[in-house]
């Protein structure tokens, strides 16, 4: 099963698509003093949720980058309803493939797709090309809260993990100041992972003959067996603000 369409199966009631909640993502907002007409680049959209949201409370210019086609699809359905569609270009396509203007964009988000820009070393440097001189980047990030990775968790993750003042680090090194973070609890934890096996077992029992059907379970059960064992007690996510 190609990973676009496994995500777009486990993902299918996500709203946020990343382990936050819709009142972290306002405060995202205020950290990133998002005004009426900004230019804002998103890289791994997903369903656009935080464009859209954008769009009607502050009238943004928003253009997203989104390689899966189902997602895009929701986010064009969505944007209409909502009547911001015109605040809006949604672009189907890898990031690197894509040709954007640089130093163009007020803001440059990146929240849990820093794996399409080639990882978090090379996404920080590629918003900061596309960011203005004293724009704002906001990229989300997962990290260790314990170090060393427990053996199962370092395989899955890579023993190159950071802690939270590693990734900080790495961020200021390119003339880049933190102004804000936000974490995620537990609880946002637990509620973007549930979604995960809810929507699992439910296409499972839709789809009894599909021939990824077995592959698409084991999946599941092997990443909520490993969150439950391991990444719960070991790994955070985060937004991660800087001023360029």
């Amino acid at each position: 099963m190609h990973f676009t369409e496994y995500w777009a199966i486990v993902e299918r009631d996500h709203t946020i698509q990343n382990p936050s909640s819709p009142a972290k993502l306002a405060l995202l907002g205020e950290y990133c003093r998002v005004a009426a007409g900004a230019r804002v680049l998103d890289i791994g959209c997903g369903k656009a949720w935080l464009l859209r949201r954008w769009a009607r409370d502050y009238g943004i210019a928003g253009t997203g980058i989104e390689i899966n086609a189902a997602f895009l699809a929701e986010a064009h359905t969505h944007a209409a309803a909502e009547d911001v569609s015109n605040h809006l270009t949604l672009i189907e396509g890898g990031a690197l493939d894509i040709a954007v203007e640089p130093q163009s964009y007020d803001i440059v988000l990146c929240l849990g797709a820093s794996f399409a820009l080639g990882g978090f070393d090379a996404a920080i440097g590629w918003m900061r090309r596309a960011v203005r001189p004293g724009g704002t980047i906001a990229i989300g990030e997962p990290f260790a809260t314990q170090l060393p990775l427990p053996p199962a968790l370092a395989t899955e993750w890579g023993s190159g993990m950071r802690d939270m003042p590693g990734l900080v680090e790495t961020l200021e090194q390119d003339d880049l100041v933190l102004t804000g973070m936000i974490l995620s609890s537990p609880d946002d934890w637990d509620h973007y992972e549930s979604l995960h096996w809810r929507a699992a077992l439910e296409w499972a029992e839709r789809n009894p003959d599909h021939p990824d059907r077995m592959q698409l379970v084991t999946r599941v059960v092997a990443n909520r067996d490993r969150y439950l064992r391991w990444e719960r007690q070991a790994i955070n996510w985060g937004i991660f603000v800087v001023r360029a």
